[in-house]
């Protein structure tokens, strides 16, 4: 026997086996069916349609190329339209504005009391001698430091200053307003409207121009108020 051919044959023994095991084509895996997940979620997830009925049918997506944000935009698209009252263009509007956030009074209780008061006539004087937008008494004006009645920034600030101290002692826009016209020691006397034909007829003129002001209309004097 010769040692080294023996040896050479057993090389080639393994490398043939070698070869064999490499070149062996691997088992091909069982193929399963396909796992139907569309009843997975029970009643709550399940979908109405014919092309559910079978169970490997998938539905095709009727409009692939749509974009997935489409949706929220439509629903922005239809969203109903804000609607918003327009700013006020009264007269004096900035006077007013500034006149009544002083004294915490809502702007268009004042507007409503000029408008009434002297139609928004910077130089109105009644037959009594009350002057200016908010028609002050001199006395009543001297009270609240106004030193010209007839300027409409000193007037307005003098008005609004007189219509809050009725408001904050009587605690009722028709008693205060009431007091304004008439003064309020015969309102606090009488602990209500006073039956005067004229303090009622104000009383009522201011009240439909704040609620038209409210309303969104624009408004010079009494007239423009009426219902």
């Amino acid at each position: 026997m010769n040692p080294e051919r023996d040896g050479f044959d057993r090389k080639l023994v393994i490398l043939g086996a070698a070869w064999l095991w490499l070149g062996a084509s691997p088992a091909q895996p069982q193929e399963r069916p396909p796992v139907d997940w569309s009843h997975a979620g029970g009643p709550l997830f399940a979908v109405v349609g014919s092309e559910h009925d079978d169970p490997g049918k998938q539905a095709a997506d009727p409009n692939p190329d749509e974009d997935m944000t489409s949706g929220t935009k439509d629903r922005a698209m239809v969203m109903p339209e804000v609607f918003r009252l327009p700013p006020s263009t009264q007269p004096f509007d900035k006077l007013v504005e500034e006149a009544a956030a002083r004294h915490g009074l809502d702007p268009k209780l004042l507007h409503a009391l000029v408008a009434v008061e002297s139609a928004y006539r910077p130089g109105a004087v009644s037959p009594a001698g009350a002057g200016g937008l908010a028609q002050l008494m001199p006395a009543t004006a001297s009270e609240f430091g106004v030193r010209d009645r007839f300027d409409p920034a000193d007037n307005l600030n003098g008005g609004a200053a007189y219509l809050a101290e009725q408001l904050l002692r009587f605690r009722d826009v028709r008693l205060a307003l009431a007091a304004y016209n008439s003064g309020p020691q015969r309102v606090a006397r009488l602990g209500r409207v006073p039956d005067i034909a004229e303090t009622r007829t104000y009383v009522s003129a201011v009240t439909e121009c704040y609620l038209a002001l409210a309303a969104g209309r624009r408004i010079r004097s009494r007239a423009d108020c009426a219902t």
